[in-house]
């Protein structure tokens, strides 16, 4: 958990950890996602981490809410084959004045973790700093359940401990229900836009 002054000047509790569950057919995603990267005041910096979609579309999510510096954020993104000919159009329109670094497709979840430890420790040095995983549905088809939930475990202590906020995305159409509830407990909270519920631990 993390903390933000309310109007009072006291401090509330604010999950740091948030899964947020975006069904294949919602359309509410992208907007839910905005919310939770700006809804904590103060948050000067925003670190995306994306597989399928490319930079640009990411960095829409942080500039589109009222943002406007493309320069406080940076961007992780893992190289995929999968990625759409219309992301990888996108990302050659990607804003100059972001930080984006590519992790190669090759690289394992340890490196991509010593990736976003490297930035999250740089950004958070200097302001406050909201995180987007995009997606643990994309993470766990590059490698198997339990190195993904080692790689999250690792991730939220880290968001935690540096008192930054963080939300991932999972698309629930796409595991069973036990793989669901298996990542469920790894975070503060739980957003589900199949029922537009949140539910925390």
């Amino acid at each position: 958990m993390s903390t933000r002054p309310d109007a009072n000047g006291e401090d509330i509790e604010m999950p740091s950890n948030v899964l947020l569950l975006a069904p294949s057919v919602s359309g509410q995603e992208s907007d839910v996602c905005g919310e939770l990267l700006h809804g904590a005041a103060g948050r000067s910096h925003g670190l995306l981490i994306t597989c399928m979609d490319s930079p640009a579309e990411r960095l829409a999510a942080w500039t589109d809410h009222d943002h406007g510096a493309s320069s406080d954020a940076t961007v992780i993104d893992v190289e995929t084959s999968a990625r759409s000919a219309a992301a990888a159009e996108a990302e050659a329109t990607a804003p100059t004045n972001a930080v984006v670094e590519v992790v190669p497709a090759e690289a394992d979840l340890v490196d991509l973790g010593e990736t976003v430890d490297r930035h999250l420790t740089r950004l958070t040095a200097d302001g406050e700093t909201a995180v987007c995983v995009h997606s643990v549905s994309d993470l766990l088809q590059r490698a198997d359940e339990r190195a993904v939930f080692k790689f999250l475990e690792v991730l939220t202590s880290s968001v935690d401990r540096a008192d930054a906020v963080a939300h991932y995305h999972m698309n629930p159409d796409v595991h069973d229900a036990e793989t669901v509830r298996t990542f469920e407990v790894l975070f503060d909270s739980v957003v589900d836009l199949r029922t537009a519920s949140v539910s925390g631990e």
